[in-house]
C-alpha cells in the first residue's frame, strides 16, 4: 500500500478565548498523495487557513497527528522541523504583507535558501537558483532589485510563489493564493501552479471559497464547515453527485450563463451561522440544515458511503 505524502489523524486546534474553547479544526482526517492537489473549500471562517498552518506546524497543534512520508511531525524538535521545511512550504494569501517592503525581490527568493541551507550554497549557485526559479514564475530577471511596492498584485504573488519553490519542496499549501487577483491574472497563476506541479512531482493543499478554481487545479476537493470536514470526494464525482446539503448549498450558489438552468433546484440554509466557542456535539450544519434529525445533534462521523466518497451526513448511514 501506497504510504501518502501529507496524511492528518484526528487533527484538532481549539484556541482558548474568554467566552471559552474556539474549536477551529475538529477531527480532520485527510490524505494527499505525492503528485496529487487536494482543494480544500469553505465558507470564510470555516477553518480552512488554520487546517493549513496547523498542518506545517506554522501554529501549534491541540491534538492529534500530521505524518509526512509516514512520520508524525508533531514530536519533531525546532532543528528537525528546520530541516523539514526544506520539503514543506506556504504561499501565503496577501502577498504584500507577506513580503518584506524593505528588501528587494532577488533578497526575499534567495532569504529561504540562506535560512535552510546557510552558506552551503556558493553566489554563483544561488544566482542561478534565484534566476531560475525567477523565469519559471514570469519575473523578469530586470526586477530582481525591484522592491514589493514597486509591482501589481500579480507579480508579487509570483515573488511569494518563487519564495516557496526555489528550495524544490515536495509539498506546498497554497493558501487562497488568487483570491486577490484579477480572473485573468488567477487563470496565469493557476497554470502556473499547474506547470510546477508536473515538472517538478509537488503535492498541494489548495485553500479557497471558489468552487471553479478548485475544480479547475484540484484532483479531490475536501468541503469544510465550522472546523469540521462535511464531505471529501474526487472532483468530478463531488460536482456531480454531492450527498452532503450543505455541499449541495455550495454548488447551486455558483452563477450560470446557461439560461437552461435558471429554473434548478436552488439549496438555501436557513439559519445563521451558531458560534464555534464550546460548540454542541454532532454536526455543526445541523441548525441549518432542512434534514436534521435528533442523531445528527448527537453525533458527527465522516463516512464512506461510495469508493472514495466520504460524507458526515446520516441520511446515508
Amino acid at each position: 500500500m501506497t504510504i501518502p505524502l501529507v496524511e492528518t489523524v484526528g487533527l484538532n486546534k481549539f484556541f482558548k478565548t474568554p467566552g471559552g474553547m474556539l474549536h477551529a479544526v475538529e477531527n480532520i482526517n485527510l490524505k494527499i498523495p505525492a503528485r496529487k492537489t487536494l482543494g480544500v473549500v469553505g465558507e470564510s471562517g470555516c477553518g480552512k487557513s488554520t487546517l493549513g498552518r496547523a498542518i506545517l506546524r506554522l501554529t501549534p497543534v491541540t491534538s492529534g497527528e500530521v505524518l509526512f512520508e509516514g512520520k508524525n511531525i508533531l514530536h519533531y524538535s525546532r532543528d528537525d522541523m528546520k530541516h523539514m521545511y526544506r520539503n514543506m512550504q506556504m504561499i501565503f494569501q496577501d502577498p504584500y504583507s507577506a513580503l518584506d517592503p524593505r528588501m528587494t525581490l532577488y533578497n526575499l527568493i534567495s532569504e529561504p535558501i540562506r535560512e535552510l541551507y546557510g552558506d552551503s550554497l556558493c553566489q554563483t549557485e544561488m544566482d542561478e537558483r534565484v534566476h531560475l526559479i525567477m523565469e519559471l514564475c514570469g519575473l523578469p530577471r530586470s526586477y530582481a532589485n525591484s522592491y514589493p511596492h514597486e509591482l501589481d498584485g500579480g507579480r508579487r504573488q509570483r515573488v511569494g510563489l518563487a519564495r516557496a519553490m526555489v528550495i524544490e519542496p515536495k509539498f506546498v499549501v497554497c493558501d487562497e493564493p488568487v483570491s486577490a487577483l484579477d480572473v485573468s491574472v488567477q487563470a496565469q497563476i493557476l497554470n502556473l501552479l499547474m506547470d510546477l506541479q508536473e515538472q517538478r512531482g509537488l503535492s498541494y493543499m489548495f485553500i479557497t471559497h471558489d468552487l471553479c478554481v478548485v475544480r479547475h487545479i484540484s484532483d479531490d476537493i475536501m468541503v469544510m464547515y465550522m472546523g469540521q470536514a462535511v464531505e471529501c470526494a474526487r472532483k468530478e464525482e463531488l460536482f456531480r453527485h454531492p450527498l452532503h446539503p450543505y455541499t449541495k448549498a455550495l454548488l447551486s450558489a455558483i452563477p450560470s450563463t446557461n439560461l437552461s438552468r435558471r429554473n434548478r433546484i436552488r439549496y438555501m440554509p436557513k439559519g445563521e451561522v451558531s458560534s464555534p466557542i464550546n460548540p454542541a456535539p454532532g454536526c455543526r450544519f445541523a441548525p441549518r440544515c432542512p434534514y436534521v434529525s435528533k442523531k445528527c445533534k448527537a453525533e458527527y462521523q465522516l463516512k464512506e458511503v461510495d469508493t472514495g466518497h466520504y460524507v458526515a451526513c446520516h441520511m446515508y448511514d
